[in-house]
């Protein structure tokens, strides 16, 4: 009871004193309360635990253990019970230790962890950490203070919090949960399982395919619907849906990832394939949660292999947030995975070394793929999910949001030069929507984050930006991914021409062919036929897309802007004489649908044939 495993450490907490040193009628008081450890607790209930021991010593009498006189003299023995000296209520951060070191202990020894942590609590052991004791005052001061969070806590909403060193993923800093901690061994959401959402996508999808060279910085995939799905009312329902729920057509990585594109993942994730991400996230990264197959007791199967879990992030059993942070150490750390451990060193009582936990590295991804996931996730900060972050007006920092399910489980995933931190936010009973709050995880990280730089880091010695060595920074036509063209300056948006980093071996080498030039006439506010006069009009580029045929409506952002093989590219003075009217919605987006939306007077003449 109490927490406690073994008669030494049950003789010292109930007894003060060692197993030798106890009287025959102590003895029988432990053996008594071993077979019902509440029942019997003789803080709480010394009059059952006292009959307890007298029922131990009489079977003792019955057996022949001990004399009539014995038996006589211990059944009338007062029961004292040493003072309980308050319980220490040990950090996050000491509790983990705890964890790791009675795991390894085990692993390495053969015994049960019960019996490795009764080690760890009585065995004076000696153990070096790899805690930084400024980081994780700072978050335990930040945690212990309600007021830091959103009132909903009082609901049940909770958070948690993980820092490491992002040149070798020590554990420098955790939280498991807000508000004082005020009992050992309590539930930790920072070691808790949950599904990660889009924080997966970097680590699954982007940097995998980047550093196989099969997409690039500038490479476009239609951000359009992959798929179409009846509801229980027989309706069709676009698949899968982003968040916000907009599609936009035609965009590329940088992009499509700063703003976590889920019809671009899909993609991704077929093109990289299942087997492969699977088998990177579990091998590569220890996300040792992940299943191929099992059937459920109520005849359901789960698998993993599936995009919504690789591709979506929506894991069965989900990763926890100290792995998510690990993990993430790969891109600052040069593309070098370092197996994260909270402690270094463990001496028993004579010195002896019982566990070494050295550094394990392992190359996941190539120096240069790590340099520009750098800085495509800086984009996430700069302007994207994560735009609410002001660390970056400070120093680098990148990172990736993810949220999971019907928004139960929210992530944030960050790192500078120095630190990468996670965060996680939901309901205890996991079962409500998170929702509005009144100030966002992704601010507390930030809030938490600058504290810790700025209490930890000379700022003389800072490094102000990731390295970009041996990257090419290139333009690209935002619409093709290929080089600008001269046709590319007459889009009628703003200006197509963006920039990316590349490697030698993979960039841009093609010229963009997407824009088509057609005339437009600026008195009609449609594309120009025969009949328009010459000064009204106004050369202009459209984008040509391939076929975007839906079963249903489907609004895409940038559907008023594309050419189509029917609108034929056109100079003044041609003849052309059927019209061909473009259905649009009110706002001016094509469905390839009119019913029950306004017909525009956009036009064009097309030939006989």
């Amino acid at each position: 009871g109490e927490r406690i495993s073994g008669i030494g450490f049950a003789s010292e907490y109930y007894f003060n004193k060692k197993p030798s040193e106890l009287s025959l009628s102590e003895v029988a008081t432990l053996v008594g309360i071993t077979n019902a450890p509440t029942k019997y607790n003789p803080n709480k209930f010394p009059e059952a635990c006292i009959k307890k021991r007298n029922d131990v010593l009489y079977t003792m009498l019955q057996c022949g253990a001990i004399s009539n006189e014995e038996y006589e003299s211990s059944v009338v023995e007062k029961l004292y019970i040493a003072e309980q000296n308050n319980e220490e209520i040990n950090s996050w951060f000491i509790e983990t230790v705890c964890d790791d070191v009675a795991y390894d202990l085990s692993r390495k020894n053969g015994i049960s962890e019960n019996v490795a942590r009764i080690l760890i609590l009585n065995g004076g052991l000696s153990i070096y950490t790899t805690v930084n004791q400024k980081i994780q005052k700072i978050l335990e001061d930040e945690f212990n203070n309600i007021n830091n969070f959103p009132s909903d806590i009082k609901n049940g909403l909770e958070y948690s919090m993980v820092i490491t060193d992002s040149k070798n993923g020590n554990l420098l800093g955790i939280v498991g949960g807000v508000g004082k901690k005020n009992a050992n061994r309590i539930l930790n959401y920072a070691l808790e399982n949950n599904p990660p959402g889009s924080v997966l996508k970097p680590l699954a999808l982007y940097a995998p395919l980047i550093n196989e060279k099969k997409i690039n910085w500038s490479t476009v995939f239609d951000d359009v619907p992959v798929t179409f799905i009846k509801n229980s009312s027989g309706e069709l329902r676009a698949y899968p849906e982003n968040s916000p729920r907009v599609y936009d057509g035609l965009i590329n990585i940088s992009d499509a990832l700063c703003y976590s594109k889920n019809t671009v993942a899909i993609r991704l994730y077929e093109r990289l394939g299942k087997r492969k991400i699977f088998k990177s996230l579990k091998e590569d990264f220890g996300f040792d949660t992940l299943i191929e197959k099992k059937t459920l007791k109520d005849g359901r199967i789960i698998t993993d292999l599936d995009a919504a879990p690789l591709a979506l992030g929506q894991l069965s059993y989900g990763v926890s947030l100290r792995k998510l942070t690990e993990a993430y150490t790969v891109f600052p750390n040069e593309g070098v995975l370092s197996a994260g451990r909270s402690y270094i060193y463990v001496y028993d009582s004579d010195g002896k070394l019982l566990l070494e936990n050295a550094e394990s590295k392992k190359e996941i991804f190539s120096s240069e793929t790590a340099a520009i996931m750098n800085q495509l996730l800086m984009r996430v900060t700069e302007a994207g999910t994560a735009k609410q972050i002001t660390l970056d007006d400070i120093i680098d920092t990148g990172g990736k949001t993810g949220t999971s399910g019907n928004d139960e489980n929210r992530f944030f995933v960050g790192f500078t030069p120095y630190f990468t931190a996670g965060i996680w936010c939901g309901y205890k009973n996991k079962n409500q929507s998170i929702g509005y709050q009144s100030i966002s995880h992704i601010e507390i990280w930030d809030k938490i984050m600058k504290e810790i730089h700025d209490k930890t880091i000379d700022a003389e010695e800072i490094p102000k930006s990731f390295s970009t060595e041996g990257l090419e920074y290139l333009p690209y036509c935002k619409d093709s991914g290929n080089l600008f063209s001269e046709n590319c300056l007459y889009d009628v948006r703003e200006s197509r021409l963006a920039f990316g980093y590349f490697t030698e071996d993979n960039k841009p080498s093609e010229i963009c062919e997407r824009h088509k030039l057609c005339y437009y006439d600026e008195i009609t506010n449609a594309i120009a036929c025969d009949k328009c006069p010459h000064e009204n009009l106004r050369l202009i580029a459209l984008i040509d897309v391939a076929d975007r045929s839906f079963p249903c409506e489907v609004i895409i952002t940038d559907a008023e802007y594309v050419w189509r093989e029917l609108n034929r590219e056109i100079s003044p003075g041609n003849s052309y004489d059927v019209p061909y009217f473009i259905n649009m919605l009110d706002e001016g987006e094509y469905t390839g649908r009119s019913k029950g939306k306004k017909q525009f007077n956009s036009f064009c003449y097309l030939h006989n044939d």
